[in-house]
């Protein structure tokens, strides 16, 4: 009895190991964000309701949750991890917001962001810097890019938040060197 209790923690804390520190390893950390780091996220980003939100590397999908359910956006998360996209999907649906909290599985560099208004990252900056090229070919000139702890190195911000940890980015500007490089 006791060998099977043993085997079985020992299973579930490898599964929780692979689902939290798994995906840094492909671009994305998995950090929960306390209900104010959201609010700053989205006050930061400028969304306004009906804008259209994308979140790459969504997680449990809060962020996406709150831009719908608190600022009126319709979001999309994409995230790679099927048990994350499942809690995303469950959470949106006990918020009542599953019509404009959409969530979806698959590798966000694979995604088309052509619509979007917003973009969300929390990535790290080699994900980053291989999805920049892409972002700029898709993204519309009135979309921005929010980004979380990690900047696009070499591109200036078109705002940085008091803290340094949130940077701004708006598609119609130039491409100056940034000082966070």
């Amino acid at each position: 009895m006791l060998f099977s209790i043993s085997v079985f923690v020992l299973v579930v804390v490898l599964v929780v190991a692979v689902i939290a520190i798994g995906p840094a390893f492909w671009g994305s950390p998995w950090h929960p964000l306390s209900r104010g780091s959201i609010k700053k996220i989205l006050d930061f980003s400028e969304l306004k309701a009906g804008e259209k939100f994308y979140e790459l590397g969504s997680g449990d999908g809060r962020v996406s949750l709150s831009a719908a359910e608190d600022y009126g956006a319709k979001a999309k998360g994409f995230e790679i991890d099927p048990v994350k996209v499942w809690v995303s999907r469950w959470l949106a649906r006990r918020a009542k917001v599953s019509e404009n909290a959409k969530f979806f599985r698959g590798n966000f560099f694979e995604t088309d962001c052509s619509d979007a208004d917003v973009v969300y990252l929390y990535l790290t900056h080699q994900a980053m810097d291989r999805l920049l090229p892409q972002l700029r070919e898709q993204l519309k000139p009135s979309a921005r890019i929010v980004c979380y702890r990690f900047c696009f190195r070499g591109q200036a911000p078109d705002k940085i938040n008091a803290e340094n940890n949130l940077f701004l980015y708006r598609m119609g500007r130039g491409t100056a060197v940034n000082a966070y490089s």
